[in-house]
């Protein structure tokens, strides 16, 4: 398993990583996998999935429609590590459309699976989920232990590379990591400069960069782009956090 860990630290392109950390989980007999991110307390923003081995007939119907109703994240969250996802905790009231989406999941052979919730640079939260074969050994016969070492190596590494990998050419500095995130929120160039304190001109300075450095020419686009690869910062009180404390250490650096 050293071994395993060693290789995905070492990946160098997001393909490469993906196709070892499936190499790794399929090695403690988890056959099915799928990553989810970025992770926030609203479900309509990103939640991009990569699916290995899972039904496509799920992984279609979640983005039409099931990513609104699944309680899985929110549960994980409350969880400290590895979570399956068929014993939710007693306490996690669940809506009707939540359990509806629970019953989809067993019908189509997903009743049973591991997860966790994934922390990186920049507030960024991923969900890393996986399964055994449908006709297989139950998920409790897996290593807990490995399956957390797996995907913290697998969550840090995926981290760096959104970043460094050149297939993905948008190697974005920490000020326009902050303005993205705000695009994210729906705010105005005039409202991202009252964020950051710093001028509208500066903020629209900003944006053509962001706009030539993902390909893309407008905001709705760009937010798009920054979920596919991770980029944007998720929203919540500990995001804004960290938000704000890189604005205090970057006030004067970059203007």
């Amino acid at each position: 398993m050293v071994d395993r860990i060693r290789h995905i630290l070492r990946a160098r392109s997001v393909k490469e990583h993906n196709d070892r950390v499936v190499e790794a989980l399929k090695s403690i007999g988890l056959t099915r996998m799928y990553f989810q991110g970025p992770i926030a307390n609203n479900r309509a923003l990103g939640r991009v999935v990569s699916n290995f081995g899972f039904s496509k007939v799920w992984e279609r119907a979640y983005a039409d429609k099931w990513r609104f109703h699944d309680p899985i994240p929110e549960a994980a969250a409350r969880n400290p590590g590895p979570m399956y996802w068929h014993r939710l905790p007693a306490t996690l009231a669940l809506t009707d459309d939540e359990k509806a989406y629970l019953d989809f999941l067993a019908l189509i052979g997903m009743e049973q699976g591991i997860c966790m919730l994934l922390f990186g640079e920049a507030s960024r939260v991923a969900l890393m989920a996986a399964s055994t074969d449908r006709d297989g050994e139950p998920v409790e016969h897996v290593d807990q232990e490995f399956f957390r070492l797996i995907g913290l190596a697998s969550f840090s590494r995926y981290c760096q590379l959104v970043t460094t990998d050149p297939e993905l050419q948008v190697p974005l500095s920490g000020r326009e990591m902050d303005v993205l995130y705000w695009m994210a929120q729906g705010h105005s160039n005039a409202g991202i400069s009252e964020a950051l304190g710093i001028s509208q001109g500066t903020v629209n300075t900003y944006v053509k960069r962001i706009f030539a450095k993902m390909n893309v020419f407008d905001r709705t686009s760009a937010v798009m782009k920054g979920v596919q690869h991770g980029l944007v910062i998720v929203s919540d009180t500990a995001s804004e956090r960290v938000v704000g404390e890189r604005q205090l250490h970057n006030v004067g650096n970059e203007e």
